[in-house]
């Protein structure tokens, strides 16, 4: 007993003086900075580094340790009607219910889809009223519910088009009305031309009618294309453009992309890892249903391209990095960017855009005017070559149907 005893005497002796030794030491410590406080490195412009346009690792991401360049836009219960997504076209009918006893007495009703940027808590009604050249008042219609927050004009029936439609061409207008608060939440303007689709004497009467989209032509996009709940990783930005003339296809086409003046990028490059070519898509289309074989030129297309080399490293994690080694990152090379594109190797568009010390797309004032969906931003094409024949300013009255964007102007 008396040698426990003495052990743990000894014991608290000799922790007692480590105690009093170790008390007479100051230790130094770096401090630690604050998580979420630091300030991104901004590169200066047009002086992207190899180590971070590469992506191997070796360049310290810019939003490392920092929320993401871009994040969801999340939809309240306020609706926006997505202005970019208005489409209005003439249905033409090879009957005219003025002149009964005729056939092959082509008329039209119009008919008009558009989105709207609004959660699910929310029912909306909306209608649609039309109105003649003159002003006066042609008629109207209960807007359907196309799912996704898409409302568009029902299937013309009977009912229109054997008591509305009309054989007459011009300005015409119409106006989107809330019907439960009676708001006019948009407006405008569309041009109806037609063509003949006759193939014989007999068929004086018969044509193709549409609205005039020329105003297209020098309007551009890029952004993004996802729908995500947040843009993450790796993701690559997508421009497109709008060309007119049926029988464009995707092999004629190829996007170049500039940096500095020089080559980073084209759409005919085989991609590293899947070691397929990439290349344009069409997404979108204005036209009437006979344009293809009886008015080519009548016909507007919407393309859109992206490139595997040229992408954003949104939550600056590196993620896959790995797996795209020869990127070039827009956000860790902020500078201006071109965008040419060619049909069979000559160029028939340009288009700039540029990366900002933020490593986000710099946003034009005149954006405030247009709101869209994944960060995208119009931006004005450069329309290159006489083969697409187009009104040059239709765009100054007619754009968005008439509502032209304050500022936007035309290369």
């Amino acid at each position: 007993m008396s040698k426990v005893l003495a052990i743990i005497a000894v014991s608290i002796l000799h922790f007692t003086l480590t105690q009093n030794v170790f008390s007479q030491i100051t230790i130094n410590l770096p401090k630690l900075p604050k998580i979420g406080k630091q300030k991104p490195e901004q590169s200066k412009t047009g002086q992207g580094q190899d180590t971070a346009t590469t992506g191997n690792g070796h360049g310290q991401p810019k939003n490392s340790g920092d929320k993401p360049i871009y994040v969801a836009q999340r939809p309240t219960d306020t609706p926006v009607l997505l202005k970019n997504s208005v489409y209005v076209q003439a249905i033409t009918h090879n009957q005219y219910w003025k002149s009964p006893n005729e056939s092959n007495y082509s008329s039209w009703v119009p008919a008009i889809r558009f989105e709207s940027f609004v959660n699910h808590k929310k029912t909306l009604n909306y209608a649609v009223e039309y109105f003649n050249p003159d002003g006066s008042a042609w008629y109207s219609e209960k807007l359907e519910d196309a799912g996704v927050k898409q409302f568009q004009s029902e299937r013309p029936n009977g009912g229109v088009l054997d008591t509305k439609s009309t054989v007459g061409t011009g300005l015409y207008s119409f106006k989107i009305r809330d019907q439960e608060t009676n708001e006019v939440i948009y407006q405008g303007k569309f041009k109806v031309g037609k063509f003949s689709t006759a193939s014989r004497p007999q068929e004086k009467n018969k044509f193709a009618f549409f609205v005039d989209h020329d105003w297209l032509m020098p309007f551009g996009t890029v952004g993004f294309r996802e729908d995500f709940d947040e843009i993450g990783y790796t993701e690559m930005p997508v421009v497109s453009v709008w060309l007119k003339g049926y029988g464009v296809t995707a092999g004629e086409l190829e996007g170049r992309l500039f940096f500095q003046g020089r080559q980073i990028a084209s759409t005919k490059e085989i991609d590293e890892k899947s070691g397929r070519i990439g290349g344009p898509s069409d997404f979108d289309e204005r036209a009437p249903e006979f344009a293809a074989s009886h008015s080519p030129l009548n016909y507007w297309k919407r393309w859109q391209f992206q490139w595997e080399s040229f992408r954003f490293d949104n939550d600056g994690s590196g993620f896959k990095r790995e797996s795209f080694k020869k990127v070039h990152y827009a956000d860790k090379n902020p500078g201006d960017y071109v965008v040419k594109i060619y049909r069979n190797d000559t160029q028939i568009r340009e288009m700039n855009f540029s990366i900002g010390p933020d490593g986000r797309l710099v946003v034009p004032a005149y954006t405030n005017h247009i709101f869209m969906l994944y960060h995208t931003i119009v931006l004005p094409v450069k329309v290159i070559g006489t083969s697409e024949k187009w009104n040059t300013t239709s765009w100054k009255t007619d754009a968005l149907y008439g509502n032209p964007i304050s500022g936007f102007a035309a290369q």
